[in-house]
Parts: structure tokens; sequence; C-alpha cells
């Protein structure tokens, strides 16, 4: 046993500045009115997240050993049964995603996808604002499965996957090392998503709540204007 690579660079770097832009994507909306600016801050950190969902898609075929989807999606016959064996006590330890974690990565990426879609449909009709919150507190929901999963994996295991995931390494032997962290895709990606954010704020107005899409010229509305407001205020 020795200390070997298992977690790319951009692995890594999506997983910390996706769950940065949740964070702040979550503490924005659940401290500011919808009509504040403040607020404004939270739909534009859905729009900075849209890329790093679209890397990790295409790095999940691309990637890595681990970091490719075929290293973690199992039947729901072997997730049902690695569950059972971590309750009785007997649950091997996965050098990548476990077989009842790799749901839950599959979870979040989807919910958090629906999310962003969601928010981006609410001005057009307010069903999508209902589902914007159910789906939102369902991942949230599934955050807070994937903490537990966490915990109880140190619990258990003994191994600090936080830290994993900072240093890309764990114990393991050498054959199961991979070859390369890709340092330089993950800089393209760093680049990629200063760029894209950057074109998102320069272009966005706060008063109107558009913003035009990178690369693509189309306009969004991303909520009420100031002067929707003020007729709805009129009207009431």
């Amino acid at each position: 046993m020795k200390t070997v690579l298992v977690w790319d660079m951009p692995t890594r770097l999506f997983h910390w500045l996706l769950a940065t832009g949740c964070i702040a994507s979550f503490t924005l909306a659940f401290s500011s009115s919808e009509h504040s600016q403040t607020f404004d801050w939270h739909m534009l950190c859905g729009l900075f997240l849209i890329p790093l969902i679209f890397f990790r898609l295409l790095w999940g075929f691309t990637g890595t050993t681990y970091s490719r989807f075929r290293s973690f999606i199992y039947s729901p016959r072997k997730a049902v049964a690695y569950l059972v064996r971590i309750i009785s006590g007997n649950g091997e330890r996965q050098l990548g995603h476990n077989p009842a974690a790799s749901y839950v990565i599959l979870a979040m990426l989807t919910f958090i996808f629906s999310c962003l879609i969601s928010g981006l449909l609410i001005p057009y009709s307010k069903i999508f604002k209902e589902m914007h919150e159910i789906l939102t507190f369902i991942l949230l929901g599934i955050i807070g499965t994937h903490f537990l999963g966490i915990l109880f994996h140190i619990l258990v295991h003994k191994e600090n996957v936080i830290l994993s995931m900072l240093t890309g390494t764990k114990m393991a032997t050498g054959a199961m090392s991979i070859r390369s962290a890709h340092h330089i895709v993950a800089i393209c990606l760093l680049v990629l998503i200063g760029i894209w954010s950057f074109a998102v704020i320069k272009s966005y107005d706060f008063t109107s709540r558009r913003v035009e899409v990178p690369l693509t010229g189309i306009l969004l509305q991303l909520g009420k204007s100031a002067q929707d407001d003020a007729h709805q205020k009129n009207d009431d």
C-alpha cells in the first residue's frame, strides 16, 4: 500500500467550484428578497454553474479512470447489496465512488441541472417557480445525504475523503493509480469559467434583469424587471 493518485485535477476543481457555487446560491436565495439586487446574484450563480455541468458530462466520458461514469454506474441490486454489507459491518472500501455514493452523485448532478433549468424558466410561467422550489428542497436533501455518506465513510473506513478530494490521493497499490492529473485541462476549465462568468456579469442588466448568454446572443429574462414590479404594485 502506498499513496496513489486517484482524482485528477479537473475533477477536483469541478467538485470545489460546484460546491462553492451551490453554497453561494443557497445562501443568497434564503437570505434575500427575490426583488432585491442581492437575489440577482443568486440567479447569476445558476448561470455560472452551467458550463461546469456540461464539462462534467464531457469529462464523465473522456476523463481519467475514476472520473468516468462507467467506473461508478452500478445496478440498483449492487447498490442495495453494498448498503447491506456496510450496515452489517462487512462493507468493502472502494478506491473510487462506491455503489451507494454513485447514485447520490448522479442524483445531485441531475437535480442541480434541473434546478438551473427550472430557475431560468420562472419568468415565463408560475409553474416553474413552484417546480424550482420543490427541486431545490429535494436537492438539499440529496446534499445532506452526501454529507452523511462522507461522515459514515470517514468513521467506518478511517479515510479522510475530503482531504482526498483536495490532494487527489489515496492509499492503494501502485497499479491502481491514474497516469496523469491533467493540470492543463484544469487550467483550461478555470479560464473557461472565468471568461464565461465575466461575460455574464458584463452583459447583465440589473434593472431589466436581462442577460445575454455568452457565445449565443440569446437574451434571457432572469426575473421580473423593476418596471414589472412597479406595474404589479399599481395593480395591487
